[in-house]
């Protein structure tokens, strides 16, 4: 006969996340310039897994919160948009990990392609700044926290 000794709960494991963590973080949607407005809150999620001591801290696609800090619509004479990202926390168990870091796309156009151009086609536009689903943003956690996973 042989026995198995099943444990009947999990033993969890505690953390220590050090401020300045790498954090690598994707987009979860596609964004623009166009629809985005500085303050809009954006989903993005861990893009890998964060090991402390060969151990996983924060499993990768764990949900993230960042905000637009910076979004411009394109202009006239080529002006382009813009639109900056900044990760703001990520949530593991009851703990909150505020995170810092930042990301931008400007839409633009060469300065030799303004001047041309207006000369034909004074209302020519700029592009619109876009960030694709999938693009990373490098964060890092932004004070000391402990976990417990």
């Amino acid at each position: 006969m042989v026995a198995l000794a099943i444990p009947t709960t999990l033993q969890a494991r505690s953390f220590t996340l050090v401020m300045g963590t790498p954090v690598r973080l994707v987009t979860a949607q596609p964004l623009s310039s166009k629809t985005q407005v500085k303050g809009d809150l954006v989903a993005l999620r861990t893009a890998d897994d964060v090991l402390i001591d060969g151990v996983v801290a924060i499993p990768s696609d764990t949900p993230a919160t960042g905000q637009v800090s910076d979004a411009r619509i394109k202009g006239a004479m080529g002006m382009g948009g813009r639109l900056t990202l900044r990760p703001l926390y990520l949530t593991i168990g009851d703990r909150t990990i505020r995170l810092t870091g930042s990301t931008d796309d400007s839409g633009g156009v060469q300065p030799g392609a303004v001047i041309g151009t207006v000369l034909v086609a004074p209302f020519f536009t700029g592009k619109s700044a876009s960030i694709p689903a999938g693009t990373t943003l490098q964060s890092f956690v932004a004070k000391t926290v402990a976990i417990e996973r």
